[in-house]
């Protein structure tokens, strides 16, 4: 039991952790004070259900059903692809760099 609590910390501890996508957007959000509460408690709400998901066995049911399996993969890809391209395309126009451009 214990054994399996410490894998459950470290994996959250993890998780929270490393800065992805979805933490640098918080951060971002948080930072231009761009609806930060909300951006903050939906992220929050997303991860439990994720969390809640996985430990509840969606791993499991993916496994089982390979149409489920690939519109998850295939969502993941194209949701990545989007907020890439958006990513990329603030960090290429010329405004990016602009102090006082009227975001804040």
């Amino acid at each position: 039991m214990w054994q399996s609590y410490l894998n459950g910390l470290l994996v959250a501890f993890g998780l929270i952790m490393a800065i992805g996508t979805q933490n640098a957007y918080v951060l971002a959000q948080s930072l231009r004070r761009e609806h930060h509460l909300s951006v903050a408690v939906l992220c929050i709400l997303c991860d439990a259900v994720l969390v809640a998901a996985g430990v509840f066995g969606l791993a499991n049911v993916l496994a089982h059903n390979p149409t489920l399996l690939a519109v998850a993969r295939w969502g993941g890809v194209v949701f990545l692809l989007w907020y890439g391209a958006k990513a990329l395309r603030r960090a290429i126009s010329p405004q990016s760099l602009l102090e006082g451009d009227g975001n804040g």
